[in-house]
């Protein structure tokens, strides 16, 4: 019985464990590069140089500024990384299995990506939408800010607003953009 429940966990893990890998490392990246994404979205919006934009949000905003949106991009990393990477490791593991346990050719490695990348997005897709609203809120006038107080307001809100679909506005070219990107990343990996 021991041995049974022995075999059983070890038998989950290895299929779990490349989701929370790449999750986690997700997530760590995220708290990392948050201010300069912060940065980055506000020059994009045109609010002027790096160090402009820097100097303005730490005087009228403060530190905390910078993350701003970071329930967000943690929430995209756990759903779009985590589906990404796990989802490539069992597809390349299914992959090689059908290939007899020979290592997989380019193209077959590029298809695996490629699933992922769309897989990673589709799921990731809500999540990068309150980002990118949560990040751009405190750029709008304040009468027509959302004040979203985390990525789960932000979700609520624009199910609230604007019906569920609309969690995927977007979706389509980010779709297309993570199947492009994760076949050259992953197939090279």
């Amino acid at each position: 019985m021991a041995e049974e429940k022995k075999a059983q966990s070890a038998g989950v893990w290895p299929t779990v464990k490349p989701f929370v890998n790449g999750g986690a490392s997700g997530m760590l990246a995220t708290c990392v590069i948050q201010p300069i994404d912060m940065v980055k979205v506000r020059i994009q919006l045109g609010q002027g140089s790096a160090a402009t934009v820097t100097k303005n949000m730490l005087r009228e905003e403060g530190v905390g500024a910078f993350y701003k949106g970071l329930s967000a991009g943690l929430l995209r990393q756990a759903t779009y990384t985590t589906a990404r990477l796990g989802s490539f490791k069992m597809l390349t593991n299914k992959a090689i299995e059908a290939n007899d346990g020979k290592p997989l050719p380019l193209y077959q490695k590029a298809l695996c990506g490629l699933t992922a990348g769309a897989i990673g997005a589709c799921f990731g897709s809500p999540a990068d939408l309150a980002l990118i609203r949560m990040q751009a809120d405190a750029t709008l006038p304040v009468a027509q800010r959302r004040n979203y107080t985390n990525a789960f307001h932000a979700l609520y809100r624009i199910v609230a607003d604007e019906g569920v679909l609309a969690l995927w506005k977007g979706a389509g070219p980010t779709v297309v953009r993570a199947m492009a990107l994760n076949m050259g990343m992953l197939a090279s990996y």
